[in-house]
């Protein structure tokens, strides 16, 4: 095969052979206009074509896996398909591998102390977003996860491989797998995932999900579940499934910034207010290099759920632009707007719980009212200590509100049947959590360095027989200002509530 033909790409039944060069589609670099417009087609199409979908009714020892050397599989988001040539220089998957690396897959330690990295190929393509010649959310998806599935069982798959400035088609040889998907590409990671329970790999495979579209509580795969818009190509497939079998689980860590149109869509979305501020939030928190600080959200299962929550709303973000009175109006405007945005989400439901759309969702009025009264003094508070650069300066003597508003739950929604502790994602879990089970080499808990996304090829796999570290399955920590919320689901089987839709293949569509 030529190695600069990353794929056989199935497009509406008829076989083509694509090569992408740097000739053919230049450099893309998707501008926030055209992308905020394909959010809005999406969604309105989606809450179209809801009304008239019918939505099913929504501890034990895990192996926590620290082999001495593992391969993680980076795939890109919509427009990088991390090829040479292509339209992604060497330079930007050198950095993009190196971001994912550094603040997603480096910290969680699912693929050990010697990371190989590999770009795999993915078209990346959203018709018309991409192109009007390109292909389809659905076949694009299709052909990305043909990839990644022989990527995990040693087939020939597209890649591309440190410094990145060829791909070739060859066979990863390894048994330790963690991928890495982002937005579009998390969907293919996701589904994947459900093909390796059905289908399990000969090795181990972990999954580190960024802004998904199909994380269970949040996702806009999972809230309009069951519709599929054929202008588009898009099916919005459901949850990602949580449910992999022991004592070898598919380890899962899903990640997802506060107010992402794509991963934390509002649960009602017959919010007006919060609607607008989701589809503002497409633009500041489906981030492309995006960093911060990640708050444990709760478990489900085999996964572990972290929220980078926003300082700023969406709604009031474009004020800071502002000279001098932007920053000072967002700050005053926040609290009593985020209030009423809150009221759209169900926070107490758990991140792994898959939550169609609810229609007629509304929290309890008379404490939405008193909580949007509080937030108004407490809106100028926050704007005296923005003034005053003195956060202990509070004269109307509110306190400062969390990230889901004033008398909002906290971040930690529990854990529901974990696999074990909350695999990290900014360091080890806490001492308190680490058991050493029985026969096992005690497990360190200091923190691993944090190492680069480029790791030199191992000279061999692990040793057979060697014993691998794990902890006993404990509960997850109350968080500090109040207790754990349990799952307003019950336990799913291995199904879920979005099982009919998970048992047939993406490809078969």
């Amino acid at each position: 095969m030529d190695p600069d033909r990353p794929s056989w790409q199935t497009r509406r039944g008829t076989v083509i052979a694509r090569r992408i060069g740097v000739g053919e589609m230049g450099v893309v670099v998707p501008d926030l206009l055209r992308g905020l417009t394909r959010t809005i087609v999406v969604l309105l199409l989606a809450l179209a074509g809801s009304a008239l979908t019918t939505v099913p009714a929504a501890v034990s020892s895990m192996t926590t896996r620290l082999a001495l050397t593992a391969t993680a599989l980076y795939m890109g988001g919509t427009g990088h398909p991390l090829t040479i040539p292509g339209p992604d220089p060497p330079s930007y998957i050198d950095r993009y591998v190196t971001w994912a690396y550094d603040t997603y897959v480096g910290p969680s330690q699912l693929c050990g102390p010697t990371c190989v990295a590999t770009a795999v190929y993915t078209p990346a393509e959203f018709w018309p977003d991409t192109g009007l010649d390109s292909m389809t959310f659905d076949e694009s998806v299709a052909v990305g996860l043909a990839n990644l599935d022989n990527c995990l069982r040693a087939q020939s798959c597209t890649v591309t491989d440190p410094p990145y400035t060829s791909t070739t088609t060859r066979t990863v040889s390894d048994t330790d797998f963690t991928v890495f998907g982002y937005s579009d590409s998390a969907t293919i990671a996701s589904i994947q995932k459900s093909n390796l329970i059905a289908h399990p790999p000969s090795g181990t495979v972990s999954f580190v999900l960024v802004s998904s579209g199909n994380r269970p509580n949040g996702g806009i795969l999972e809230r309009f579940v069951g519709v599929r818009l054929p202008i588009l190509g898009v099916t919005f497939g459901g949850a990602t499934v949580t449910n992999s079998p022991q004592p070898t689980p598919l380890s899962t860590v899903d990640a997802a910034y506060q107010y992402d149109v794509i991963a934390d869509f509002p649960t009602n979305p017959l919010n007006l207010l919060a609607l607008v501020n989701s589809l503002i939030g497409s633009a500041y928190d489906h981030p492309e290099f995006g960093t911060g600080t990640p708050t444990l959200q709760g478990q489900y299962q085999d996964s572990t759920y972290y929220m980078f929550t926003a300082d700023t709303l969406p709604l009031v973000r474009p004020l800071e632009v502002i000279p001098v009175l932007g920053p000072l109006l967002a700050t005053v405007l926040d609290p009593p707007l985020r209030v009423l945005v809150e009221t759209a989400y169900d926070r107490t439901i758990n991140p792994g719980a898959p939550t169609p759309a609810k229609y007629l969702y509304f929290p309890n009025p008379i404490a939405s009212a008193a909580n949007f009264v509080i937030a108004l003094p407490t809106g100028w508070d926050n704007g005296i200590a923005y003034l005053t650069q003195d956060p202990s300066n509070r004269p109307f003597g509110t306190t400062p509100p969390g990230p889901y508003g004033v008398g909002g739950p906290p971040v930690y929604a529990g854990a529901v049947d974990p696999y074990g502790p909350p695999t990290p994602l900014a360091g080890p879990p806490p001492a308190a959590l680490q058991v050493t089970a029985p026969g096992d080499p005690e497990v360190d808990p200091s923190p691993r360095p944090r190492r680069g996304a480029i790791r030199p090829a191992p000279a061999a796999s692990t040793a057979p027989g060697q014993t691998r570290r794990r902890t006993q399955a404990v509960a997850a920590p109350e968080a500090a200002d109040g207790p754990s919320a349990r799952s307003a689901v019950p336990n799913r089987s291995a199904g879920s509530s979005t099982g009919p839709l998970r048992s047939r293949s993406w490809s078969d569509q």
